[in-house]
């Protein structure tokens, strides 16, 4: 597989050379659409005198459907393929979603995934405090979105086993859509959460020409390009992304003169497009992404709980490398102004090593400081295939207009996994004195097996979904899906086999209707399913966890404003939660006794508020409460905050007709974390912090130079505290990138 990827990837280059090469012998590059035309995108088409002497055919103008997963112009997203699988405004959607746009990122100067949704309600991010190794950890209106909420263009893109995760690549990304609340029903298995669907930059007909050299504390270095182009005659369109990383970070190890844990990671992304007809749309991509770095920055306590700065790993020994790519398609054929067929297919894979040590307990009641520490590795390899093939009909039935979607989608996960802890002689790594560390003496791989397992989950789904308008105002959505999972789990160690055959049918059913000054009040009901592994005391797998919402909300749109502002109640219920079994002494049973209930409100504000002034703003009330388990009922589940609260202001002072002034622009940001619990007995909190960020940019013809600070007055804090360890957040980052762009 991995030779198939690696000949599909220089296919795509070899074409891309190609279109570049075809491009570069016309002499239409001004008839090309400007890129500050975004959306919607015109595909260049010649006057009949030019088609008179050149005999290559040549398409007719069309509109491209750029809004809702291609460019957006600034920070204000309209429409949204990500609710429906179809081009819906966002007005219309009845349920709760936010668009990271590529003008945001930039923005920003967004440099990671769980960065750029810093600033979206409901969602929580880097409860791990900072993270290293590019693990994306989020949670969803207080459930996990790290395993089962990733999506790639429409596909899923899950986690699975260890450290098995999908590192994502911000400067490919055209934007992020964030669904809030289930949606099983067009996306199959996947938690009470929610959804994030990373879009991924595609070629289009304007020409692309971006260089980015980037430096930064902590001794950051990158380099990035975005080049793109098309044919003459419309047909052939090409783009190539590509970005290479070299950074420490912020994981300092005491005593060793300054070592750091570091960053390296090289990411490169072609695609092309080929339009043989007015009618139809063919994509090839691909992309390979190299990863190599150290650890995350959780530092133990001392026996008495007092906080160290030391980290129980070894710089020497502890490493996290994952080598991913991926290869897929999409094909969309209109038929006729009432059909239209897509598929969307991806193959992806990750080969993930990692190594570190933990813990095993303070050595002697003589030496309290003293930790013996146990060393572990992972090697991991994943997989996961994905086909999405629907029909869309766009019909009336009377007053009613309809969209009706009828689709099926086929999703395939692979997980072989090795888990080595400690060593077949029985010895152990040199213990760490926590109050004086030496690092750096020479530590073994380890070598005993601990697990030896293949897992794969096989998932067919069938949805249907009309959406229908009555008298332009009134809009109802209905959707169903029926799912088919099938869970084949090998233990090689234990020579046993675990078989779990789930289905499951889910539905959404949502009321908008649209004023004429852009009020949108909804009404929506969504379901979620996710199957669960391992069976129950008396020998029955645990049946897949339920997630129901209720959704009630207002969203606005002011008329011939680029504004968005919308308001959101929710009230979402996840039954078949596992819980400890009473019945075990032993502790290790569980049972599907539990339920969570996570209720709230979130505000969401982005909005051109004067010319030249732009504003994104959200904030968030969650109550999350296990109100079924049988030792924590009633209690707050642990990393979840009570309150989320986000502002962010960005003025270009060219709007001020002051001509020294033109090309400069500022931006400047507040973050707020409300507190949360350590433990799930609720005995202990990290409190609430307050976080500031800022940008300063100029721009000069093709020249863009920013400088963006994060965690601007470096506040000391921490993001969670459990198992002994805390997890301190990011510390200031000041980062300058000097942008050309031709």
């Amino acid at each position: 597989m991995k030779k198939l990827i690696v000949f599909l990837i220089s296919l795509l280059l070899i074409l891309s050379f190609v279109a570049v090469n075809s491009y570069a012998q016309t002499n239409s590059s001004n008839e090309l659409q400007s890129k500050e035309s975004k959306s919607p995108q015109q595909l260049p088409a010649k006057s009949e005198a030019n088609n008179e002497q050149n005999s290559t055919p040549v398409l007719p103008v069309v509109t491209v459907e750029g809004e809702t997963t291609g460019e957006v112009t600034g920070n204000v997203a309209k429409r949204t393929k990500t609710v429906t699988k179809t081009d819906t405004p966002i007005i219309e959607a009845p349920q709760s979603i936010s668009v990271v746009t590529r003008d945001e990122m930039d923005m920003r100067s967004v440099q990671n995934f769980t960065e750029a949704l810093r600033y979206v309600p409901g969602v929580t991010v880097d409860q791990f405090g900072f993270e290293g190794r590019g693990f994306e950890y989020l949670l969803l209106r207080g459930f996990n979105g790290l395993n089962n909420a990733n999506f790639r263009d429409g596909l899923s893109n899950a986690a699975s086993g260890f450290f098995s995760s999908f590192i994502t690549e911000t400067y490919g990304l055209e934007r992020i859509d964030v669904l809030r609340g289930p949606s099983s029903v067009l996306f199959g298995r996947g938690d009470a959460g929610g959804i994030v669907n990373r879009v991924t930059k595609l070629p289009n007909a304007a020409p692309i020409r971006e260089i980015q050299l980037q430096y930064g504390n902590f001794d950051r270095k990158r380099i990035a390009a975005d080049l793109g182009a098309a044919t003459e005659d419309g047909r052939l369109m090409f783009r190539l992304v590509t970005t290479a990383l070299d950074t420490d970070t912020q994981v300092k190890y005491p005593n060793t003169g300054g070592e750091r844990a570091e960053i390296r990671r090289f990411y490169i992304a072609p695609s092309i497009t080929w339009r043989p007809t007015i009618n139809t749309t063919i994509t090839l991509m691909g992309d390979v992404l190299n990863n190599r770095s150290g650890t995350s920055l959780f530092q133990i306590v001392t026996p008495d709980g007092s906080q160290t700065r030391i980290l129980q790993g070894d710089p020497k020994f502890t490493r996290y490398a994952a080598d991913q790519s991926s290869v897929g398609y999409q094909i969309e054929h209109h038929f006729n102004d009432i059909f239209t067929v897509r598929q969307n297919f991806r193959h992806t894979q990750q080969k993930g090593r990692f190594r570190d040590m933990f813990g095993l307990g303070y050595n002697t009641i003589d030496q309290p400081t003293l930790l013996d520490r146990q060393a572990y590795g992972t090697n991991e390899r994943l997989t996961q295939t994905g086909l999405d093939s629907h029909l869309q009909a766009k019909l009336d039935t009377g007053p009613l207009n309809h969209t009706i979607l009828l689709g099926t989608d086929w999703n395939q996960t692979n997980l072989n996994l090795k888990y080595f802890e400690g060593y077949t002689d029985g010895s152990l790594p040199p213990a760490i004195d926590i109050l004086n560390p030496v690092y750096g003496a020479p530590i073994e791989t380890p070598d005993a097996l601990g697990m030896d397992s293949k897992q794969r989950i096989d998932q067919l789904g069938f949805y249907i979904q009309d959406q229908m308008r009555y008298n332009e105002n009134w809009i109802l959505t209905l959707s169903g899906r029926f799912d088919r999972i099938r869970n084949r789990d090998k233990d090689f160690l234990n020579a046993s086999t675990i078989k779990i055959n789930d289905s499951a049918f889910t539905g959404r059913a949502g009321l908008t209707y649209l004023f004429s000054n852009g009020i949108a009040p909804y009404f929506g009901f969504s379901q979620s399913f996710l199957p669960q592994s391992g069976i129950s005391a008396d020998g029955k797998p645990f049946d897949p966890t339920r997630g129901t919402q209720f959704e009630a909300g207002i969203k606005y749109q002011p008329v011939g404003r680029r504004s968005l502002y919308t308001m959101a109640f929710f009230d979402l219920t996840k039954t078949n939660v596992l819980t400890r079994d009473p019945n075990d002494p032993a502790g290790f049973a569980f049972m599907q006794s539990g339920k969570v209930r996570s209720r709230g409100i979130e505000l969401e504000a982005r909005a051109e508020l004067y010319r030249g002034l732009n504003a994104i703003t959200s904030f968030t009330y969650h109550d999350v409460e296990n109100i079924k388990d049988t030792d924590f009922g009633g209690k707050t589940p642990i990393q979840v905050p009570d309150i989320l609260a986000s502002g962010w202001l960005d003025y270009s002072f060219g709007a001020l007709g002051v001509d020294w002034l033109r090309g400069f622009g500022l931006g400047f940001g507040i973050r707020h974390v409300g507190r949360i619990y350590n433990d799930e007995a609720n005995t202990s909190t990290t409190p609430s912090f307050t976080l500031f960020d800022a940008t300063l940019r100029y721009e000069k013809g093709p020249i863009l130079f920013t400088i963006n600070s994060s965690n601007i007055f470096d506040k000391k804090y921490v993001s969670s505290t459990f198992f002994n360890r805390q997890y301190p957040g990011t510390e200031r980052t000041v980062i300058g990138t000097l942008s050309f762009r031709f």
